[in-house]
């Protein structure tokens, strides 16, 4: 157990994922700022009730750690900074002394990360994310460019979840799904999804394209 600097947004951050962040309320740049001076990570959290900025929210309990990579300090006092996702967390106590959240946290391990269906599932979910990547550059009058995914199916599920358009509370399961191959199988049918919907998008696009020529 370990006590973290909690920044509770209304985002999910995966393994990972970069993370851009303007930093301008006091608290924050507080804590920031003392995350860089020890060079320690803080722990992103999705906000389950509660404000983003002034007052207080109430963190979903499951959260990734945070490490600080680019740093931007501005004349005024804030901070633009770049931060990069780097393991989950379960928080198992918050404390309230500091003018900035803290929690006693517990780091969490992906599980069954070497169960037998890990390796066809990992491959339908690159092939569905490439679809998905395929359509949408074209939506978007884009040329397709070839993908870079990781190789390792943990990441992998990570990098996806990341990566593509999802609602919050989907990203926030995920986030929470320490089964690798479960996530991998949500994965799989939520990009399924995504390429329906993106198809029949780029099939009214060429038909619309089609009908003005």
């Amino acid at each position: 157990m370990e006590r973290l600097p909690l920044f509770p947004l209304r985002t999910v951050l995966f393994p990972h994922a970069a993370l851009p962040l303007h930093i301008f309320e006091e608290r924050y740049k507080l804590m920031i700022g003392r995350c860089i001076d020890a060079r320690s990570p803080f722990g992103v959290v999705l906000i389950c009730s509660g404000e983003e900025v002034g007052g207080d929210a109430e963190p979903h309990d499951i959260g990734t750690t945070a490490r600080i990579a680019q740093v931007q300090r501005l004349p005024d006092g804030k901070i633009n900074l770049i931060a990069y996702g780097e393991r989950r967390f379960r928080i198992l106590a918050l404390d309230t002394t500091e003018p900035y959240l803290q929690g006693d946290v517990e780091l969490l391990e992906s599980e069954h990360v070497n169960a037998p269906e890990v390796a066809e599932l990992a491959m339908r979910v690159s092939a569905l994310f490439a679809e998905h990547q395929r359509l949408v550059l074209a939506i978007s009058g884009q040329w397709s460019r070839e993908l870079g995914l990781p190789a390792d199916p943990d990441t992998l599920a990570d990098y996806v979840a990341g990566a593509v358009e999802l609602p919050i509370a989907e990203r926030q399961a995920l986030l929470e799904m320490l089964s690798v191959p479960e996530r991998l199988a949500r994965l799989a049918v939520l990009l399924a999804a995504r390429v329906r919907s993106l198809t029949e998008m780029w099939e009214e696009k060429r038909r619309t394209k089609f009908a003005l020529n």
